[in-house]
């Protein structure tokens, strides 16, 4: 261990004095230092505008870019850019501009206090058209991260190009056209996997004991979001995990279909879907309801928007409709009709409480913004903003009953209409 007391030497009178005198120049040369450092700052600020001495001697911090015009914009661009200076020229990390930049827009639309007002980066509101269309290009296959490392294939579309290959359901995906992704996040590894139209993806896949690769070309990927079967008795069971822009055909196709199997009642089930577009629950809509007002909304100026259904379609079959609380937004609306009109039966929880109403702005740089731009409100005037559809039976999830309770009380309640 070095030791600074080694080769240490008593002090001496005239030592001593020299050390006194060492220490005043010091200090006199780094309070030089700061002068200097505080001199050149100003200097630049000067330069740049963002400092700026008024004729009584009072400074100011202010923006070269700064106009006379009103808002709040020019005065941030100012502080901003006075910042920017400052840390420009001293800040010790390195940072890169085009993240500091969607941060500062992310920041900015956050500083409205509505969790549903937000700012997209480009490749963000690409993710999210993809999500909302139902529409993207892949293997067709529904993926979640494996407990043993890489992405598990929970469903693999017999119409996908991933089924036309070789995959299947329960396939765990351990490499993506040579890389290793069973350390990757869920949306690292997918976004690997899918792809422009037309090219090859190769996946490795562990089934079972074996190791196997299949090469598959993406093509277009319709999202399931509806899911359906016939039960004992005639019943239909349908869930919906999404309102996606795919929705209603899927939904009135599945609606079709039970009905031609001889369906005598149906269950449609909306349990933890978290809403989706506000188009496709109304055109869901109107093909359950009898003509009139499905939905309404109002900016805040008061100005009222109304959705009627107006094609003569009407499902006049026994039904209920499972909720619970994750059951949000365009399920709201969907839960919410139906019980205003009668047509069925809410069974399940109270549901999640957001009636309002969000809009997205693309911008010309390929970013977009959602914002909040109204409330709505249920054919017969319910505000559920922060207060949820209240379901005509109240029925709680049993997580140690050996069937789904709510499921098992929906299909009683249909019987029951039935006979």
């Amino acid at each position: 261990m070095n030791d600074l007391r080694r080769n240490a030497q008593p002090p001496r009178k005239k030592k001593s004095q020299g050390f006194a005198s060492g220490m005043i120049i010091g200090a006199v040369s780094a309070f030089m230092a700061v002068i200097l450092l505080i001199l050149s700052v100003a200097a630049v600020c000067i330069a740049k505008g963002y400092i700026h001495i008024g004729v009584n001697g009072d400074v100011y911090i202010q923006s070269d870019a700064v106009t006379d015009s009103d808002g709040i914009g020019s005065e941030v661009e100012g502080k901003l850019n006075a910042i920017d200076s400052v840390l420009e020229s001293f800040y010790f990390g390195d940072v890169d501009d085009e993240t500091a930049k969607d941060n500062i827009y992310k920041a900015y639309l956050s500083s409205y206090g509505d969790k549903y007002t937000m700012y997209y980066t480009a490749d963000e509101y690409k993710a999210l058209k993809e999500s909302t269309n139902g529409k993207f290009y892949g293997i067709g296959a529904v993926c979640q991260l494996s407990g043993e490392g890489g992405v598990l294939l929970v469903d693999v579309y017999d119409n996908g190009a991933g089924y036309q290959a070789g995959l299947r359901s329960g396939d765990r995906v351990v490499n993506v056209d040579g890389r290793d992704i069973t350390g990757m996040e869920l949306s690292s590894a997918v976004a690997l996997i899918k792809g422009d139209k037309g090219t090859s993806v190769t996946l490795e896949v562990i089934r079972g004991t074996e190791r196997l690769t299949f090469s598959a070309v993406r093509d277009a990927v319709e999202a399931k979001t509806v899911s359906y079967t016939l039960l004992d008795n005639n019943i239909g069971y349908l869930s919906i995990s999404q309102f996606e822009e795919v929705t209603t055909k899927q939904f009135k196709a599945a609606v079709e279909d039970l009905q031609s199997q001889g369906m005598k009642g149906l269950v449609i089930d909306i349990r933890n879907n978290p809403g989706g577009l506000l188009d496709t629950v109304v055109g869901m809509l109107k093909y359950m309801l009898p003509d009139g007002l499905i939905v309404y909304t109002e900016d805040k100026q008061g100005n009222r928007k109304e959705y009627k259904g107006q094609d003569n379609d009407e499902f006049n079959l026994p039904l209920a409709v499972i909720v619970n609380g994750n059951s949000a937004s365009a399920s709201e609306i969907f839960a919410g009709a139906i019980q205003d009109y009668g047509k069925g039966t809410i069974i399940g929880t109270q549901t999640y409480g957001k009636g309002i109403v969000q809009t997205v702005k693309p911008l010309t740089d390929g970013s977009a913004i959602k914002f909040t731009i109204a409330k709505y409100f249920t054919p017969k005037g319910q505000d559920i903003h922060g207060k949820g559809v209240t379901p005509d039976m109240v029925v709680e999830y049993d997580t140690d009953a050996d069937v789904d309770t709510q499921l098992d009380e929906a299909i009683k309640n249909v019987e029951a209409q039935i006979n």
